[in-house]
């Protein structure tokens, strides 16, 4: 299954370098947790596609991943199996506004 990922960051761009870093690796690594979990998995999804909501925190270095999107009960069981303290549990109206 090929996964693409949409960013939504909460708050601005922190002033400090070494952070944005953090949160950039913390990205690409969870990135590639997410797709070599899901890679082999079969989905209904048009074309084997999945989009996946990213969240980058105001504050902190935890990227977090909003299920709201996701219609695959199988796979929504999956993330959370596998990134239980990952998943986005603030109020999705948050998201949209930071679109």
């Amino acid at each position: 299954m090929e996964v693409k990922f949409d960013l939504v960051r909460i708050g601005k761009f922190r002033k400090n370098n070494i952070a944005e870093k953090i949160i950039s690796q913390n990205l690409k690594i969870f990135r590639d947790d997410i797709r070599s979990l899901l890679k082999d998995k079969k989905s209904f999804y048009k074309n084997n596609k999945l989009n996946i909501v990213m969240i980058i925190p105001a504050k902190g270095y935890n990227i977090k991943i909003s299920l709201e999107d996701i219609s695959d009960e199988q796979i929504k069981k999956d993330l959370m199996y596998n990134f239980p303290n990952s998943i986005f549990k603030g109020k999705y109206s948050i998201l949209l506004n930071n679109l």
